[in-house]
């Protein structure tokens, strides 16, 4: 696990404070004023800033993680690709076309073999 992935995991993992006094770095909302998220009969359950604080983050790692996928896929796409003596790497848009052009410059080599 990478130390920006973990980190998402480690602080939802991590007891919180509990104090919510207003030296505390929550802004200046208190518990008391959020009722709990179990629902009362006929009204609708609010959630605590907390949770959607800890929704948010690990949302946050998640597109964290998401993109950092992406972006080894493009890498190893990259490394099959011939080099054109570029010293600057293909953006994804550029190795996205040079592989397309270079998927149908093989197709096209195959197919132009002369048949046994």
């Amino acid at each position: 696990m990478e130390s920006s992935e973990a980190y998402g995991y480690l602080y939802m993992l991590t007891p919180q404070p509990t104090d919510w006094s207003p030296t505390s770095s929550y802004d200046s909302f208190s518990e008391e004023s959020y009722p709990s998220t179990s629902p009362e009969p006929g009204k609708k359950s609010r959630v605590t800033p907390l949770v959607l604080r800890k929704r948010r983050l690990a949302a946050n790692a998640r597109e964290r993680r998401r993109m950092q996928n992406l972006n080894q896929a493009f890498d190893r796409l990259r490394t099959f690709l011939p080099q054109l003596g570029q010293d600057r790497q293909l953006s994804k848009y550029e190795t996205l076309q040079m592989a397309q052009t270079y998927i149908t410059a093989l197709y096209d080599l195959l197919d132009q073999r002369p048949q046994n």
